[in-house]
């Protein structure tokens, strides 16, 4: 399903989840142990409250598997992960810039960070990871002759373009391939 090696900002990206979900998961169970201590009439809340901290405990560790899901897609090159990797990202940038509108500038760094992870997605690379592009044959300038991707095939640090194993220089940027 996916071409090549993983790109390290997917590795990146997905151990950023995993971090997530374990956040994720403690909040929850807070939340959960919360929620008895408040059904118990300790902190001398109404007792009602009990369940609906409770049940945000719940929804909060739900969420948490969700990502630490989202987080094995992205890790094995799943082209679903991808999808929602993209959707996500997108609607962090919407609420960020949503947020600027109405005079809040805290999520700027969130704003940049999704804007950055919406790119590198994109990447040819990245996409042929997760199976999303399929690698262009090249055409050797010299000959003319065209080269099908292997197994070998490598993509440039610089550019993201397909390379052969054998190749020293990118074909596209003519950066070095190493």
């Amino acid at each position: 399903m996916n071409a090549g090696a993983r790109p390290l900002g997917i590795t990146l990206l997905a151990v950023l989840h995993v971090l997530h979900a374990i956040f994720l998961f403690i909040g929850g169970v807070a939340l959960i142990a919360l929620g008895a201590f408040i059904g118990r009439g300790l902190f001398g809340l109404p007792r009602f409250l009990n369940g609906v901290v409770s049940l945000i405990g719940v929804v909060v560790v739900v969420i948490g598997l969700l990502y630490l899901g989202l987080a094995w897609g992205l890790w094995t090159g799943k082209g679903w992960a991808w999808v929602l990797s993209l959707v996500l990202a997108a609607l962090g940038v919407i609420v960020s810039l949503l947020s600027l509108v109405r005079g809040h500038f805290g999520p700027i760094v969130v704003l940049i960070l999704d804007a950055i992870i919406l790119y590198y997605l994109f990447r040819p690379n990245v996409r042929a990871f997760f199976g999303e592009q399929k690698i262009p044959s090249q055409t050797m300038p010299a000959t003319g002759t065209t080269v099908q991707p292997t197994t070998a095939t490598r993509f440039c640090p610089n550019c993201g373009a397909p390379t052969q194993a054998n190749e020293k220089f990118c074909l596209h940027c003519g950066k070095p391939v190493s």
